[in-house]
């Protein structure tokens, strides 16, 4: 996966700026039903997996590879709520599992939107299969608009990658007469991870 550097427009060390787009996408996503929450690093994140975990009564959790996901060690970190967590077999395992977790690349504030390179078939399955999809994201990928992420995969990689994933909120459907339904065609949960820095302190005193 390559790695997207930040926009000089959004980022030049304003914390402030982080909060405020934090604020707003935390309002627009949390309007569209999920839940969006906000930690200091990847100890306190391990801690907020797991009360969701216990809160949801989750049994079996399947996760990608990602950077993110594997610096938390969840098989260890999630021991004591006697939840399985499996990085392995996921084409076997995902459409069973209770949860599925992954990382995002950026987040959109003006949308409450998640972007995320999805070339590999299996991460996709973590994302796809179980009704809860957990979402880990740095603080420092959020972003205004659209247009700036759509300009930073464009500027960061030799060419768009084959499947370029945006989610904004829980699946949701209104096929059927019309009638809004969640979770038909993927999960019906999201939660949302903020890592504010993965050092240690929330910035900007929030």
């Amino acid at each position: 996966m390559n790695s997207l550097t930040q926009d000089d427009t959004i980022v030049s060390g304003h914390w402030e700026q982080y909060n405020r787009l934090y604020e707003d996408f935390k309002y627009m996503a949390e309007a569209i039903s999920a839940r969006v929450h906000r930690v200091k690093g990847y100890t306190e994140a391990a801690g907020e997996i797991a009360k969701i975990v216990n809160e949801l009564k989750i049994i079996t959790i399947v996760t990608d590879l990602s950077p993110m996901v594997r610096e938390l060690n969840l098989a260890v970190s999630l021991d004591g709520t006697g939840a399985s967590v499996h990085a392995d077999n996921l084409r076997q395992l995902a459409a069973g599992a209770d949860m599925g977790i992954s990382s995002a690349d950026l987040a959109i504030a003006e949308t409450g939107t998640l972007g995320h390179y999805a070339d590999d078939m299996e991460g996709r399955l973590v994302s796809m299969l179980p009704p809860v999809h957990l979402v880990l994201v740095r603080t420092d990928s959020l972003v205004n608009t659209l247009r700036i992420a759509l300009e930073r995969y464009k500027d960061n990689v030799s060419s768009l990658p084959a499947y370029l994933t945006f989610i904004s909120g829980p699946s949701r459907t209104a096929d059927i007469e019309r009638v809004l339904t969640i979770g038909v065609h993927g999960p019906g949960k999201l939660e949302i991870i903020f890592i504010d820095s993965p050092g240690g302190a929330i910035r900007g005193g929030k």
